[in-house]
C-alpha cells in the first residue's frame, strides 16, 4: 500500500513539473508540438573531401498546429556568416582578442525556408538548442520556440498576437516633426532622385548590406558567456536577413565586438549621447575592423523613456551608418525587429502614416510603424507600400555604391554548394534547390545549363540565349548617366555614369555623382513642382545670421561672400503651398517675404542648403559652401585617351562605344547589330529596286506586243488616242481627292529626352537577310544613338595657375555615402 501510494505521488509530481515546464508566462495560448524530422541531408558539394556537418544544408520537418500538418522546408542561411567573419573580445586587462571562429570544419544552425503548398509561406528558425523563431503562412505569423532542449523534444506553437508585450510602448519621434502637416514636410526620401525617373518600387537587383553588431559590458553581463552572445546574436542577425530577404536585400554578419572587460566610451540613458559617442567610435576604429557597411550598437542599458533605438536617417553606405539599439525583450524577434527598423531610416524609409499598410494589415503593424499597437501583432515582419516606395527611391540613388558588390562565393559560409542560389566558382548557374527552381535554363541538380541554353540569367539573357552585343541592358536614366550594353555574356556591366562637371540640362548644370543639382530642382523635390528657388533671396546668406549663412564655425553661422552667396542656404517660393502654411516642412518660417527655407534646427543633414555642385556661374559650381572653378574636381580631360569611342565615366574610365574594346576604346571588340543592320537594310533596297526596275522595263517592252495579255482588259475609251488628244486639256480630276486632314496624337512616352516610333506595317514582307547577317535584337537600332565625343584636344600646356582653387577632393569613384545625419528614433516594438 505504501509503494503504491510513494508510486502515485511520483506520477503527481512528474505531472506537476511537467505543467511547470510547459509554462510560457509570457504567451496567452499556444499548441504544444513535438517536430518530426524528414529525410534530412547535406547538400551535394564540389569541393572535395566535405566532413558530415553536425547540421545539415536541408531540414524538413512535420508540424501540427492549427488543426493541420504542415511540411516545413528548410535550408542554411549562407548569407548569414561570411567566411572571414571575426570576433573581437577584451581580457579582464583590457587587452583585445580578435578570433575568427568560423571555418569549413566549423557549423551553424539558422535556416530559411517555406511551408509546403503555401505560396505565400516563409520561415526564418535557429535550430541550435531546439527550433526557435517564426514561421509566416495564410496572412498569419506564428512563433516556435522549444519547451525543453532539443530539436525532437516539445516545442510551443503560437500565434504572434498571443505574446504579451512590453507596457508603455510609444514612438520616440520628436513630436515637433508630428505636428506639422505631413503633407507639407520636405520629401527627403526624393533628394537624390532623378525628377522624372520616379516608378513603382522595384527590387530586380540584388543588394548587400555588411552588418558589424557591438555588445557593451552591460549586454554581455545579462548573457554571462561569449557562447551565449554568439548565439543571441547571430539568431538575431539571421531574422534582421529575413525581414530584407523579401525586398531582394541581403544581410551578412562580417564581425562583433563584444565589451567583456569594460565600455569603450560611456554608455548613457539618453539615447542621443550614445548614438553620438559610437559615430566617434565608429569613425576612430573602422580602419581597425573587418570591413562593413553598417554598425548596430546594442546595450542592455535602459534608454529614457519608451525609446529603444536612435540612428540616422539616409546614412547607408556612409560613416554615419550606424544605430544604437537596446535589447528590451527576452525574445529575439523583439531585437532583430528594432534592428530591422533602425536599419530601414538608414536606407530612408520614415514612419509610416495614416494610409499605410503591409498586405493586409494597417501602418501600425508594419516594421516602420510609429507605435505597435499592444496585443497586437507584437513583431511585425513586412514593410509597408510607403516603405518600399522609400526604399526604392533611396536604392535608385547614386549614392549606394557599397551595396552593389555580391560577396565572393567562396567567402560565403559552407563554401562551394549546388543548389544555394548562387553561381559559385564552377558552376554555370544555381537556380537553388531542384524542387524550388523554376528558370528552363539551369538544370537545378546539376548547376550546369540546360541543352541549347547560353545564359540562365541577366538583363542581357532573354529566352536562355545572349543578346546581341550591343543591345542596351541598361538604358541611361537622365543625362548624368550613361547607358550599358550588353557584350558576350548574359549579364549587363556595372552600372556608371558621368565624370563629375561634365554639362547638364542644356547648359544649365553640370553632373556632380550621377545627378545634375540645381536650386530649383531641389526646391522641387522638397516641396513639389510648384516650388522654385527666387535668386533674389540669396543675398540674405551674406549676413551670416541662423537660417541665412554659408555654414557653421563651431556654432557661428558664416557669412557667404558676395561671389558664394548663391552655394548657402537654399531659399524656395511657391504659389500654391506658401500661401497654406504659416510654417513649411520641419519647423521652417518665413519671416521674409518670398524667402522660405528649411530651419536649422530641424536639418541636421543639411538638406536645407544649396546643393553640392550646383552651377553658380560659367564653369562655377558649388562646393563647401563657396562657388569654385569646376576643376575643383579635379578631373582631366580623360575622354581624350578613349579615341572618339567613348567618354569617361564616374571611375575615370573610358566608357566605351558599343562594340569598341576598354581600357581605350582602341580596338573593335565585336561587331554590332547596327552595322549589320545598315548593310542588310542597303543591300535589300538594292536587290529591290533593281527587280522593280527590271520588271518595269520588262513590262514596257511588252507592252505593244499582241498577245502580253491572255484576254484584254476592257477599258473606258479614254485611253485612247482620239480622246487624248480632244481632252488634252482637261484635267484627269473629276472630283476632288478625299484626303484627310492630319490627327495628332499626344505621345505616351514619358522619356521627355527620346521620340515615340510609331511603328508602320510594310504592304507586303521584306526580303529574307543573308544567312550570315548579325542576329537583331528589339533594342538594336536605337543602340549607337550617342552624342559625338569631342575631339581629341591638343597637348596640354605645361603652365601653373597663379591661384589654386581650394584643394580638391578624392577623384570621384562609385559614391558610397550620402552625407546625412538625420535622426529617428525607435520604440519598443510591443
Amino acid at each position: 500500500m505504501g509503494y503504491m501510494c510513494n508510486v502515485v505521488f511520483a506520477i503527481c509530481i512528474s505531472a506537476a513539473i511537467g505543467d511547470f515546464v510547459h509554462q510560457l508566462p509570457n504567451v496567452a495560448h499556444y499548441e504544444v508540438v513535438r517536430p518530426l524530422p524528414l529525410n534530412n541531408r547535406n547538400k551535394r558539394s564540389l569541393a572535395q573531401g566535405d566532413e558530415v556537418k553536425r547540421y545539415p544544408d536541408e531540414l524538413r520537418y512535420e508540424l501540427h498546429f492549427d488543426g493541420r500538418n504542415h511540411t516545413v522546408h528548410l535550408e542554411k542561411n549562407r548569407f548569414l556568416i561570411g567566411r572571414n567573419y571575426t570576433e573581437t573580445y577584451y581580457n579582464q586587462d583590457g587587452t583585445p582578442v580578435t578570433t575568427f571562429p568560423f571555418n569549413e570544419s566549423q557549423d551553424h544552425c539558422y535556416y530559411h525556408g517555406y511551408i509546403q503548398g503555401l505560396d505565400d509561406s516563409s520561415v526564418s528558425v535557429g535550430v541550435c538548442s531546439g527550433i526557435s523563431g517564426f514561421l509566416q503562412a495564410r496572412q498569419q505569423m506564428y512563433l516556435i520556440e522549444p519547451l525543453g532542449r532539443g530539436v525532437d523534444g516539445e516545442h510551443a506553437v503560437y500565434r504572434a498576437e498571443h505574446l504579451k508585450g512590453t507596457e508603455g510602448a510609444a514612438c520616440g519621434l520628436s513630436n515637433s516633426t508630428e505636428e506639422h502637416d505631413s503633407a507639407i514636410q520636405p520629401r527627403v526620401a526624393r533628394v537624390y532622385e532623378p525628377i522624372g525617373q520616379r516608378n513603382e518600387p522595384r527590387f530586380d537587383k540584388p543588394r548587400y548590406v555588411q552588418l558589424y553588431l557591438v555588445v557593451d559590458k552591460t549586454e554581455f553581463d545579462r548573457y554571462k558567456t561569449m557562447e551565449n552572445v554568439r548565439a543571441r546574436m547571430q539568431h538575431v542577425a539571421h531574422l534582421v536577413d529575413s525581414y530584407y530577404r523579401a525586398v531582394n536585400i541581403r544581410v551578412l554578419l562580417v564581425g562583433m565586438e563584444v565589451w567583456t572587460a569594460a565600455d569603450k566610451f560611456t554608455v548613457s540613458s539618453s539615447e542621443d549621447i550614445t548614438l553620438d559617442n559610437f559615430l566617434v567610435w565608429v569613425k576612430e576604429n573602422r580602419v581597425k575592423r573587418v570591413h562593413f557597411d553598417n554598425a548596430q550598437f546594442v546595450t542592455g542599458i535602459d534608454f529614457s523613456g519608451d525609446t529603444v533605438g536612435l540612428t540616422n536617417t539616409f546614412a547607408m553606405c556612409s560613416d554615419r551608418s550606424a544605430g544604437v539599439i537596446q535589447d528590451y525583450h527576452e525574445n529575439a524577434l523583439a531585437l532583430a525587429g528594432t534592428i530591422a527598423h533602425e536599419m530601414g531610416h538608414n536606407f530612408g524609409m520614415s514612419h509610416d502614416a495614416a494610409g499605410c499598410s503591409c498586405g493586409p494589415y494597417r501602418e501600425s503593424k508594419c516594421l516602420m510603424a510609429t507605435n505597435v499597437e499592444k496585443r497586437a501583432q507584437t513583431f511585425p515582419k513586412l514593410f509597408s507600400d510607403c516603405s518600399l516606395k522609400q526604399l526604392s527611391e533611396f536604392l535608385n540613388s547614386p549614392a549606394i555604391g557599397c551595396l552593389d558588390d555580391p560577396p565572393e562565393p567562396d567567402s560565403l559560409y559552407g563554401g562551394i554548394v549546388c543548389g544555394n542560389g548562387v553561381v559559385d566558382t564552377g558552376e554555370q548557374c544555381d537556380c537553388g534547390p531542384v524542387e524550388e527552381c523554376k528558370n528552363p535554363c539551369c538544370d537545378a541538380s546539376t548547376c550546369r545549363l540546360t541543352a541549347g541554353s547560353q545564359c540562365a540569367e541577366g538583363s542581357c539573357c532573354e529566352n536562355c540565349q545572349i543578346k546581341p552585343p550591343g543591345s542596351v541592358c541598361r538604358a541611361a536614366a537622365h543625362d548624368c548617366d550613361l547607358a550599358e550594353y550588353c557584350t558576350t555574356s548574359g549579364t549587363c556591366p556595372v552600372d556608371s555614369f558621368k565624370m563629375n562637371g561634365q554639362v547638364c540640362n542644356h547648359g544649365d548644370g553640370y553632373c556632380y555623382n550621377g545627378l545634375c543639382p540645381s536650386a530649383n530642382a531641389h526646391c522641387k523635390r522638397l516641396w513639389g513642382p510648384d516650388a522654385r528657388s527666387p535668386p533674389e533671396c540669396f543675398h540674405r546668406n551674406m549676413r551670416g545670421e541662423a537660417e541665412a549663412h554659408c555654414g557653421y564655425s563651431g556654432r557661428t553661422p558664416k557669412p557667404c561672400s558676395d561671389r558664394d552667396m548663391m552655394c548657402g542656404k537654399l531659399f524656395c517660393d511657391g504659389e500654391n503651398w506658401v500661401k497654406k502654411h504659416p510654417f513649411v516642412g520641419q519647423g521652417g518660417s518665413w519671416p521674409f517675404p518670398r524667402c522660405y527655407f528649411l530651419a536649422d534646427i530641424f536639418d541636421p543633414a543639411g538638406h536645407g542648403m544649396v546643393p553640392t555642385g550646383t552651377k553658380c556661374g560659367h564653369n562655377r559650381v558649388c562646393y563647401n559652401y563657396k562657388c569654385q572653378d569646376v576643376e575643383v574636381y579635379g578631373n582631366k580631360n580623360c575622354s581624350a585617351n578613349c579615341n572618339n569611342h567613348g567618354v569617361c565615366n564616374h571611375k575615370g574610365e573610358c566608357h566605351c562605344d558599343p562594340g569598341w574594346a576598354s581600357p581605350y576604346c582602341s580596338s573593335k571588340e565585336y561587331s554590332t547589330p547596327d552595322n549589320g543592320v545598315i548593310i542588310g537594310v542597303c543591300a535589300a533596297g538594292a536587290v529591290i529596286l533593281l527587280l522593280a526596275l527590271l520588271v518595269g522595263g520588262a513590262r514596257f517592252w511588252k507592252k505593244g506586243k499582241p498577245g502580253y495579255f491572255c484576254k484584254k482588259k476592257p477599258h473606258s475609251g479614254k485611253m485612247t488616242p482620239s480622246y487624248q488628244r480632244e481632252h488634252a486639256g482637261e484635267s484627269q480630276l473629276t472630283q476632288p481627292l478625299n484626303i484627310s486632314q492630319p490627327v495628332f496624337l499626344e505621345t505616351t512616352s514619358k522619356r521627355m529626352d527620346a521620340p515615340s516610333v510609331i511603328p508602320v506595317m510594310p504592304s507586303r514582307p521584306a526580303p529574307l537577310p543573308p544567312q550570315n547577317s548579325p542576329r537583331l535584337s528589339s533594342q538594336g537600332s536605337n543602340a549607337h544613338m550617342r552624342p559625338t565625343p569631342p575631339p581629341k584636344p591638343s597637348p596640354a600646356v605645361s603652365a601653373k595657375l597663379a591661384q589654386q582653387p581650394t584643394p580638391p577632393p578624392v577623384p570621384p569613384v562609385k559614391p558610397s555615402a550620402v552625407n546625412v545625419d538625420m535622426r529617428h528614433t525607435q520604440v519598443s516594438l510591443t
